[in-house]
This record gives C-alpha cells, sequence and structure tokens, in this order.
C-alpha cells in the first residue's frame, strides 16, 4: 500500500519531470537510502528529482528530513575534507516547491 502512495505522489507531484519508467528506480532509490543512509541511493534521488517538484514527493521518497524551515537535509554517516557531514539538501521556494538542490558537505 505504502509502495501504491508513493508512485501516487511521484506522478500527481512530478508530472513529466519524472518519467513512468523511473518510478520504480526513483522509489527504489528513497527505500534504499532510508534502510542504508548511503551516498549512491541519495545521489540517485537527487539527480531524479526534478526542480519545481513539491516537497511532498521529496518527503514520501527519503523520508522526514531535518526540516530547516527554507530545505530539507538528508544526511549521511560520513564527513567530507572540510570535517562537515555530508549529504543533501533540497532548496524550498515560496510555493513549497523544490528550485535547488545539490548533495556534498553540509558546512553551516
Amino acid at each position: 500500500m505504502k509502495m501504491l502512495k508513493q508512485a501516487g505522489w511521484i506522478i500527481l507531484f512530478s508530472g513529466a519531470a519524472v518519467a513512468c519508467s523511473n518510478v520504480t528506480t526513483l522509489i527504489a532509490a528513497g527505500k534504499h537510502y532510508q534502510e542504508y543512509q548511503d551516498y549512491r541511493s541519495l545521489q540517485k534521488v537527487v539527480d531524479m528529482i526534478e526542480l519545481g517538484a513539491d516537497t511532498a514527493l521529496v518527503r514520501d521518497v527519503l523520508g522526514e528530513p531535518i526540516d530547516m524551515g527554507f530545505d530539507y537535509r538528508y544526511t549521511l554517516d560520513s564527513v567530507g575534507p572540510k570535517g562537515c557531514v555530508v549529504g543533501a539538501v533540497f532548496h524550498i521556494d515560496e510555493q513549497g516547491k523544490i528550485d535547488q538542490k545539490w548533495i556534498d558537505e553540509i558546512c553551516e
């Protein structure tokens, strides 16, 4: 049932941004990240979620974020060369849509 809910959110909020053939890949990468907190699956999700996607899609695929109010953060259990935690950041615009995204060290 949860898989159907996730697929519904993906189709509803991403429209043409994520082709139907990629829905399974996106869901699988999100589940893998939630279970293992690994770089590869998080990178795959960052790459696949298009700018303009609704924050509900990000939450549904990756789970509950570190919600900073202006962005969502998903971290890994590792640090980069600067000694900062590595993770993904999804910046949220005034309409609640993703307008920037990246995966790197989060030094703040």
